[in-house]
């Protein structure tokens, strides 16, 4: 297994920013988990990894050996795209089998590796089938096994489960990081997923337009995203336009219909000015007295977990299931928020 590290990397195409001088770092053993919108920089991260695009400037390393000219074949790494790329004219178990042959592994211990690396992901009974008789999500997996089954020296994984239901991927994430912790291999792994990059990551990358905005474990860019890019990205988060007003010692932090104490220093600097308030689900909580009043407007199920959205002010939030009907009026506090400068980096939190 290696550490990777990355140092000023950048990739442009046609005028076109993919990667600006991105520097990385990923210990070995770790999985980091690279998260971004289509276009965020994720594939093009992984395809310099691998080796795939001739980088425009800046360095990769395999512990302490520059890798960056070094061709795919000879970085023994193992790759998992979105896109089928499994061999048409191979079954699943060829397929799978097929980085082991070309290390002339003997055939019994092939065989034996190919059958629990299929059996670890659930598609041991489609071994003998053609890739074109597969279903999306068995071709994925046939791709993760076959990537796994030699235990590379780095793993990377662009979306690979892009292509499955609910249940296969709640279920393959799991054993996924299971493999993952088991077989100690190094792995960048990409998703526009946050559930299931919080899930996963040992440490999150949020990536913007080719540049890495944050790094740190997955509580930390939840608890705490440099800005309203980040928060998006890390989970459930709705957004309230206030401005800044002082109050005795704190603030408030007052918009169309709502007023939310607030004591953090920072916010003196920006007394009268516009701010974004995020709020998190968790963070709102029912209070019959409080002077907070907010009106519920729906409720609905998201992957699984039912959502009230509540308008509060000129603003709707989203909060744990509320047993209200609509149009019901309810006192709410607010017991931690996000305070963004308008433009979207964060000011402090609250609470």
């Amino acid at each position: 297994m290696a550490a990777i590290t990355l140092t000023s990397v950048s990739r442009v195409v046609a005028d076109a920013t993919l990667l600006d001088d991105v520097s990385l770092h990923v210990a070995q053993g770790e999985l980091v988990v690279l998260v971004g919108p289509s276009g965020a920089g994720k594939t093009s991260l992984i395809r310099a990894v691998a080796g795939l695009d001739k980088l425009d400037s800046g360095a990769v390393f395999f512990d302490e050996e520059d890798v960056t000219e070094v061709e795919v074949a000879k970085r023994d790494v193992g790759i998992v795209f979105q896109t089928n790329t499994l061999f048409p004219r191979h079954n699943v178990r060829r397929n799978i089998s097929f980085p082991l042959k070309i290390r002339s592994m003997r055939r019994d211990l092939i065989d034996t590796r190919v059958t629990a690396e299929a059996r670890s992901l659930g598609i041991e009974e489609v071994l003998e089938r053609w890739p074109s008789e597969l279903s999306a999500g068995h071709a994925q997996l046939a791709q993760i096994a076959r990537a796994m089954v030699r235990v590379p020296r780095v793993l990377l994984l662009d979306e690979p489960m892009a292509h499955l239901d609910a249940p296969n991927r709640v279920r393959l994430r799991r054993e996924l990081r299971e493999l993952q912790r088991g077989y100690g291999v190094t792995t960048i792994y990409a998703t526009n997923d946050p559930a299931e990059a919080v899930f996963m990551a040992d440490r999150m990358v949020a990536l913007e337009k080719g540049s890495i905005q944050q790094i740190g474990e997955p509580g930390e860019l939840y608890a705490a995203p440099a800005n309203v890019h980040i928060a998006w990205l890390t989970g459930p988060v709705s957004f309230l336009d206030a401005s800044v007003e002082p109050a005795g010692q704190g603030f408030w932090l007052v918009g169309d219909g709502f007023r939310i104490r607030a004591w953090p220093p920072k916010l003196a600097q920006y007394i009268n000015e516009r701010v974004r308030v995020g709020i998190r689900p968790e963070s709102l909580r029912l209070l019959p007295d409080s002077r907070l009043r907010a009106t519920v407007d729906s409720t609905s199920f998201e992957t699984g977990t039912p959502v009230t959205r509540a308008r509060l002010g000129d603003g709707l939030v989203a909060m744990k299931l509320l047993d209200l009907p609509k149009g019901t009026e309810f006192g709410v506090a607010v017991d931690r928020c996000l305070v963004f400068e308008a433009g979207g980096p964060l000011i402090s939190v609250v609470g």
